[in-house]
């Protein structure tokens, strides 16, 4: 059994080929798919919404691990993620700069209602006292290691003392969310956040591209 559950990101794959790059993910043994949503408002890039979502759960058996990098406005929170309410969708994260409180909050029941994994997601800026008041409701913690938006930054070191101190808060209150770990993570990388004692490692293009040769490999390495 891994130690660390590794959850390849395809926002590096190649668009006109997904199958290819889904299809070696899944001869690698990969359990979880990292899906990136963007909207080109709170980070100025775009990316997947839920029809490609559709057609990647309707073929293949992965736990999907949406993360939401957008902002929900005109919309309530419940009809903005119905959409994406698919099969295999096992945790949704918001990010807690995009979303005011009460959003917040409706995002929490949302998941419950649905069965769903409830996690929120931090920025490289953002400390982990800014969301100390929903560490007790929330079923993950995603910490950014890079600005989010885009593929292929440096790793921000900063990030190992969230990860440490996310871990203490757990222990001191009995809390319940798992950690996860998302930015930058390759070759020199990926052993300070299993030291920091993370438990789940999103990875882009050290896993998913034309240049990734070794993949099986470097898929044992974030195991642990």
């Amino acid at each position: 059994m891994s130690k660390f559950i590794v959850a390849p990101s395809i926002l590096t794959a190649n668009f006109l080929d997904l199958k290819t790059d889904l299809n070696k993910l899944e001869q690698a043994n990969i359990e979880w798919i990292h899906y990136d949503v963007m909207d080109y408002n709170f980070v100025p890039n775009l990316s997947f919404g839920p029809k490609i979502l559709s057609d990647i759960v309707e073929k293949y058996n992965f736990k999907m691990d949406l993360h939401l990098m957008v902002k929900i406005v005109n919309l309530s929170v419940e009809d903005y993620l119905k959409p994406f309410l698919l099969k295999n969708v096992e945790q949704i994260t918001i990010h807690f700069e995009a979303l005011d409180d009460e959003q917040i909050f409706n995002f929490i029941d949302f998941c419950k209602k649905n069965k769903i994994r409830s996690s929120i997601s931090i920025n490289p800026d953002t400390e982990v006292k800014d969301i100390e008041k929903y560490l007790n409701q929330i079923d993950n913690v995603l910490i950014m290691s890079v600005h989010p938006g885009f593929g292929g930054q440096s790793f921000i070191s900063n990030s190992l003392k969230k990860i440490e101190l996310l871990n203490f808060l757990r222990d001191l209150n009995k809390f319940n969310y798992s950690i996860q770990v998302d930015g930058g993570i390759n070759e020199d990388t990926f052993k300070l956040v299993q030291d920091a004692k993370v438990d789940m490692i999103v990875a882009g293009s050290y896993l998913v591209g034309s240049n990734v040769t070794n993949l099986n490999e470097r898929v044992k390495k974030l195991e642990g």
